[in-house]
């Protein structure tokens, strides 16, 4: 069966894994802060679909590869931003704490990649190959400098407005949680690299 299945398939199914660990950290530690998450996980799963954990072949619709992929972002994202926004709401945790959850995650990434050295293209290619932006046919990012010292890129589209939307919270937070992963990612390699984000979807990635 995982001959129908293809590079960019599984590429695609790590960057969601990647999302679903986010949530699973996030409500980890609400838990730690005394709230118990189970029934806001529950509540979450039956909105939105419950996760799949199991190997992509194992698990992918074979007739229907790129539906089932455009389900599990829409799954994984929508949750996301419903847990995240109930729980800023209730109290439980703070903005500054989700932060933290992916400036380490951004962290872990890179150690475990271990990058010494890589031009501003690698870097935002390597950053791609973690964050959700929709589907590869969506192309939102588009580069428009791109030399051995930076890139900058602009994002024509914000494919996660709708989600934070739909749930009444605020996309910003999002952007700003991943603007703090990927510094955590760059931070962890030795390329002394930084990534800024300015108003219009506008983003640089430079020394």
């Amino acid at each position: 069966m995982s001959a129908f299945l293809g590079k960019i398939h599984y590429w695609l199914y790590d960057k969601i894994k990647l999302h679903e660990a986010l949530v699973v950290n996030i409500a980890e530690l609400a838990n730690k802060n005394g709230y118990n998450s189970v029934a806001l996980i529950n509540d979450s799963y039956a909105k939105y679909g419950a996760p799949i954990t199991g190997s992509l072949e194992d698990e992918i619709e074979h007739t229907n590869i790129h539906g089932w992929l455009q389900e599990r972002i829409t799954s994984v994202e929508s949750r996301l931003a419903y847990v995240v926004t109930e729980l800023l709401k209730e109290n439980v945790i703070t903005k500054e704490e989700i932060t933290y959850i992916f400036s380490q995650n951004g962290i872990a990434a890179m150690k475990e990649i271990g990058i010494n050295e890589a031009t501003p293209q690698e870097l935002f290619n390597l950053i791609f190959d973690f964050m959700l932006e929709g589907m590869p046919c969506d192309r939102v990012n588009d580069i428009i400098e791109n030399s051995e010292t930076a890139i900058t890129w602009e994002t024509t589209m914000d494919l996660h407005k709708r989600f934070w939307d739909a749930v009444g919270g605020d996309v910003n937070n999002y952007h700003d949680f991943r603007e703090a992963w990927i510094n955590g990612f760059l931070s962890a390699s030795a390329t002394g690299y930084k990534y800024t984000r300015a108003e219009g979807g506008i983003n640089k990635i430079s020394k």
